[in-house]
């Protein structure tokens, strides 16, 4: 009977770590894959929404002004004041036509054409009359000019000039590089990509930490099986084993995960110019987000040498070092031979000093803090609210799943050597 019940134990914890390490593993790969494409997705949103393309973008400039203009063109209706003046002017050229053509014909007295010119004009042309009725003449040129439809030919002769004018400002390069981009999403415009990006990027963060916490429930659930076996050598090594399993699957989802995301940007810049608004939206300034593996393979990959021996470092002692660690207890656990090996014997139990996993997650929550304060300090001299300058800028620098993955497998591993250690002593 007794043998049945350790039978029985140990077909359990067998199906419970299958189970729950299998489970854990495909917790890790949805964790991994929702944050990989979250950040391929906000590195296309950053580059959409990138300043060069909005603030000190000509062609965003050249669209908001050109509508602006446009709309004063459409608009556009004479003022009394600038009828009058009109009128002022009109007035002046006509009596000066009148009085250069008297002029002409007092001084063509020349042969008996001009005389007989001069004769008949000075007869039947009455000049004092005629500069009377300029008025008349000047209020009938204002109200042809002033008809609807010339108005619209005006504005219409503006327009096309103004297009003419803009024609000349864009970049086609760029309006090609973010076609391309719209077409990779089925959208037409900026404002359609931002809306189906930042809906699902949404979901990508939501799913990433479910994921990430369904992954810290199977942990859990594994130390509380250690209560129950701790006392049984033969099920309590088992046990260790997919323990220990479990704990490389968490190590590698923490650090192939990205764990910190700086997201600096201007949400909203609005300001009053020839009397319309003026408005840029997402204007993003700064975005990145790194795993641990990122941070080593970009120091590696960095021509400063002291970058690749920080990057030679982190690798070593923040990745290398905890597989080595985790690799060492099961070959102790599996082969009774190697467990006298120095080596093995240092690695599994007295080279925890020498891990710097626990380091890394107090400098990546520092980072966070660091760069969380660095970045809110210089946007809040960005923000504005007045009558005619509105701002607002936005800190989205935040912790990712990796970050709260990688915590879990920093305990769970001190957990877990101190277990092997309990277990080694009661041995």
């Amino acid at each position: 009977m007794k043998l049945r019940k350790s039978h029985i134990t140990t077909a359990f914890i067998v199906v419970f770590g299958i189970l729950v390490v299998g489970y854990a593993a495909w917790s890790g790969f949805r964790v991994h894959k929702a944050t990989a494409e979250r950040t391929q997705l906000k590195i296309e949103y950053a580059a959409v929404n990138d300043i060069y393309y909005g603030l000190l973008s000509v062609d965003a400039w050249e669209s908001q002004l050109r509508q602006i203009v446009e709309n004063q063109i459409n608009t556009f209706e004479f003022s009394p004041e600038q009828l009058n003046t009109f009128r002022y002017e009109i007035d002046q050229v006509i009596h000066n036509v009148i009085s250069r053509a008297e002029q002409m014909i007092d001084n063509d007295d020349k042969g008996w054409k001009g005389k007989l010119r001069k004769i008949a004009v000075q007869t039947f042309v009455d000049m004092d009359k005629l500069r009377s009725q300029v008025p008349a003449f000047t209020n009938e040129i204002l109200h042809t000019l002033t008809r609807p439809e010339n108005m619209n030919k005006l504005r219409g002769m503006a327009i096309n000039k103004l297009d003419e004018f803009a024609d000349q400002t864009h970049n086609e390069a760029v309006n090609q590089r973010l076609n391309a981009i719209y077409e990779q999403y089925g959208v037409t415009s900026k404002a359609a990509f931002n809306s189906a990006i930042q809906e699902h990027t949404i979901q990508l963060y939501t799913d990433a930490y479910t994921y990430g916490r369904n992954i810290i429930i199977c942990v859990v659930l594994f130390l509380a099986l250690w209560f129950f076996v701790r006392k049984q050598p033969a099920q309590s090594s088992l046990y260790l084993l997919f323990a220990t399993l479990l704990a490389i699957v968490v190590l590698a989802v923490g650090v192939t995960t990205p764990m910190l995301e700086i997201d600096a940007r201007i949400a909203r810049l609005q300001f009053i110019l020839l009397g319309e608004a003026v408005s840029f939206e997402e204007q993003m300034i700064f975005y990145q987000s790194k795993s641990i593996l990122d941070v080593v393979w970009l120091l590696l990959e960095s021509k400063p040498l002291d970058a690749i021996v920080v990057g030679i470092l982190i690798l070593a002692f923040s990745v290398l070092l905890p597989s080595l660690k985790l690799f060492s207890f099961i070959v102790y656990l599996i082969s009774k031979k190697v467990r006298t090996w120095f080596v093995v014997r240092w690695i599994a139990f007295y080279s925890g000093k020498w891990s710097m996993a626990d380091v890394m997650v107090v400098a990546v929550f520092m980072s966070y803090v660091a760069f969380d304060g660095i970045i809110h300090n210089q946007l809040r001299h960005i923000d504005r609210s007045t009558e005619t300058v509105k701002a607002l800028a936005t800190n989205n620098t935040a912790l990712q799943a990796g970050f709260i993955v990688f915590v879990a497998y920093v305990v769970y591993s001190m957990l877990l050597s101190e277990m092997l250690k309990w277990k080694i002593k009661k041995s």
